[in-house]
């Protein structure tokens, strides 16, 4: 079980990555529907508004993330301190420990790596995970913001009832090329059709592979909410949770935060 696991949060990681890889992908453009432009829009203003988002230029939180198996048991925890340039180019650096081991995931801009207590790995594998991680998690902690990043395909597909009974909105996306490099995983995003609100997500990757998050809480910092207590779950297909795969809780978001000049900077050697 905890090999498959691992292997669904390698997808997820990986998913998540690939489609906001922001550098490459400026001059691409968004493609919606007015429907779903509608959408987006009101629900960027009801966390706080595009252009309070656009002013940020760095961002970092504490994340602590559980993993259960299908019977509810806890096979993996782990606690994560993540520090990001926004702007102007995109850097990142993330510290944890786990099992006595320290570990950094950094990327400086160009090449992403991970130092595993002290030493720079140099196995693909690691140098994935620095790169995954890095970019993933920006990317689930930036919702609904990032809906309106470059490349970004978005088409209503009309109101549902959620599995717990609560209406949404529901908001079909995907990446242009070149915005990422896996064009076929699509995201479908549910909003409360009154407020706006970000409620929930489904996602898939290939034929019968879905996940389902529930976002259940925001912390309101630097005039925006943003995204803390998330739940995962598998799913059978759109809109069809079965069981808890995980959560995870953003805390302690702060933007804006100084960093000295060197702060991502990859260190030398092995």
């Amino acid at each position: 079980m905890i090999d498959k696991l691992t292997a669904f949060f390698s997808i997820i990681f990986l998913v998540t990555a690939t489609s906001c890889n922001q550098n490459k992908s400026a001059s691409l453009p968004v493609n919606m529907d007015d429907s779903s432009r509608v959408i987006i829009d009101r629900a960027i203003a009801y966390a706080g508004g595009y252009e309070t988002w656009q002013q940020k230029k760095t961002l970092s939180f504490d994340k602590h993330s559980i993993s259960y198996d299908s019977t509810g048991k806890v096979v993996r925890e782990v606690k994560q301190h993540f520090d990001y340039m926004l702007k102007p180019e995109f850097r990142a650096k993330v510290v944890y420990t786990f099992n006595d081991t320290t570990f950094m995931l950094g990327h400086d801009g160009q090449i992403a790596r991970k130092i595993i207590n002290g030493k720079v790995s140099t196995e693909q594998k690691d140098i994935d995970q620095a790169w995954n991680s890095s970019f993933g998690s920006q990317f689930v902690i930036s919702m609904p913001y990032k809906l309106k990043d470059p490349g970004i395909n978005a088409e209503y597909l009309g109101q549902l009832i959620m599995n717990d009974g609560t209406p949404a909105q529901v908001v079909k996306t995907f990446y242009t090329k070149g915005a990422g490099s896996n064009p076929g995983h699509v995201w479908y995003y549910y909003f409360d059709p009154g407020t706006g609100k970000l409620l929930a997500n489904s996602l898939t990757w290939e034929k019968n592979k879905w996940d389902f998050t529930r976002y259940i809480t925001f912390e309101k910092t630097g005039g925006l909410l943003m995204p803390a207590l998330r739940k995962s779950y598998a799913a059978d297909s759109l809109n069809k949770p079965t069981w808890q795969v995980s959560e995870s809780t953003h805390s302690n978001i702060t933007f804006d935060k100084e960093f000295p000049s060197d702060y991502f900077k990859i260190p030398d050697g092995e």
